[in-house]
Parts: structure tokens; sequence; C-alpha cells
């Protein structure tokens, strides 16, 4: 029913079945930009799946917060005390430690903001988060380094390889964090720019 009201295909549907109603429908967009590289079921990679992405101009309210747990590879949509939706997530191939310097190949820890989207990824989407803060920055210098920048929540890189809906190699990136691309379609479905970002150990 709620599908049918929508006007999104019953596998869209069940991605977003974890959702209350009302907080579905204020998700999804009709509006689904084309992007051919990632157009799954024209490459035969992916049977019936549908990008759902949220109007960017359109502040949703729905999420109050995010938090990235990168012991358990998690990531929380929060909403007040509640779970609104769950991610598993993958980080660099140094997983441990919070960010120090530029290079250094780790995922920040502590408080950001998710400040803006990319919208020239090389990734499918990206979210920035607002790394380096002053703390970041004065920490660096003690170490004679810079910072670095560019961390963002992103889903998988463009290919023209096997894509895999359920699977993604691990600890892959260079300390971003990274998404399955229909994951990350959810994430920016809900997620306002805005919408501060806790990183813990």
């Amino acid at each position: 029913m709620i599908a049918a009201v929508l006007g999104i295909n019953l596998a869209c549907a069940q991605g977003f079945r974890a959702l209350p109603p009302d907080l579905m429908a204020a998700a999804v967009s009709s509006g689904v930009p084309y992007d051919e590289e990632f157009d799954y079921t024209k490459l035969k990679r992916v049977n019936n799946l549908t990008a759902l992405v949220a109007d960017s101009g359109r502040h949703k309210g729905l999420i109050d917060k995010v938090i990235v747990n990168k012991r358990s590879h998690q990531m929380l949509l929060m909403r007040g005390d509640q779970v609104v939706k769950k991610f598993w997530i993958a980080l660099s191939d140094r997983p441990v430690g919070k960010k120090e310097f530029e290079g250094d190949r780790r995922t920040p820890e502590g408080t950001y903001t998710l400040d803006y989207i990319k919208n020239n990824s090389r990734f499918y989407k990206a979210f920035h988060i607002s790394y380096p803060n002053a703390r970041d920055i004065a920490n660096a210098r003690a170490h004679g380094a810079r910072p670095g920048g560019m961390i963002m929540v992103h889903g998988q890189p463009a290919t023209r390889g096997e894509y895999q809906e359920t699977v993604q190699r691990t600890d892959w990136t260079n300390g971003c964090i990274a998404l399955l691309n229909p994951d990350l379609d959810q994430f920016m479905a809900l997620v306002d720019v805005g919408t501060p970002i806790t990183i813990n150990p």
C-alpha cells in the first residue's frame, strides 16, 4: 500500500522497511537524477534497483544526529534516542586510531558536521564531514604536519566491474566512511546538510 501511494516499486519499499511510514514518505522524493555510470539495471548488474534520493534543498528534519562506531563498523541514524536506521560501513585499512595528519589513512574521531554534498565526487555520491576542526589543526601542527581533509561519507567507486548490492570489500578507503550505493541513497534521503556526526573509536 505504501509503495503504491509513493509510486515506487516493492523492492524499494522493502529497502526502507525499517522506517515508519511517515518517515519513509518524507524521505523519498519523486525526482531521481539519472547517471548512466550507475544505471545498474541498464548495465544488467542489479535487477529492480531504483535510486532514492532526496531534494537537497529541502530540510527534512528526520534525523537529529549520525553516530559511527568504528570498532563495530556500524553507522546509526538517530532521531532523539531512537535508532531510525543502521548501516554497515567500510573504513580504511588502518581502522584503529583517530586521524592525526594528512596521509595517515585513518578516519577522524570526535563530533563534526555533515556540512555539504560533494556533487563531483569520483565515488557514487559523497557527503562531506567538517574535519579538520581547530583542535585537529593544532594537533597536526604539533606533529609538524598538515591535518589533511576531504573526509566523506561516500559510496562505491565508479566501475564497470560486477556490482554486489550486499557485499563490499571491508576497510578499503583512504580514511573516509563508505556505504553500499543503495545504503547511501537512503542515507542521503534521510540526512540533512548540517546534521552532526559523532565518530567513535
